[in-house]
């Protein structure tokens, strides 16, 4: 006797090996997701096993860190530093600063009228 596995959309069993029939594929598609836990870890901070989701969050909690997925799709952080900013730059930055603190003044001068 063979196994059947069988998979619910709408309060209905459909059978996995067969294909789902139309209409149905697009329900499937807008279903929720369900994922596993994590699989347990030794924290490098602390060398104590951290189990799942919950003692993650507990884990980050505590020593105030953040999982390395969440830092996805920041810029990189600069492999050395080259030091402050000369003052040259900073009396530029700080001319460039002034420029368009003072056009958006007069800008407003000629709204308010």
């Amino acid at each position: 006797m063979s196994r059947t596995s069988y998979i619910q959309i709408g309060g209905k069993l459909y059978d996995k090996s067969l294909p789902l029939p139309a209409g149905v594929e697009e329900q499937s598609r807008n279903a929720a997701a369900v994922y596993g836990d994590l699989p347990d870890f030794v924290s490098p901070i602390d060398g104590k096993v951290v189990s799942g989701r919950a003692g993650l969050r507990d884990h980050c909690a505590r020593h105030s860190v953040v999982p390395t997925a969440e830092l996805k799709g920041l810029p990189p952080k600069p492999a050395h530093f080259s030091g402050p900013p000369s003052e040259a730059y900073r009396q530029e930055t700080r001319q460039t600063i002034a420029d368009v603190i003072n056009s958006r003044s007069d800008l407003w001068r000629k709204i308010k009228g």
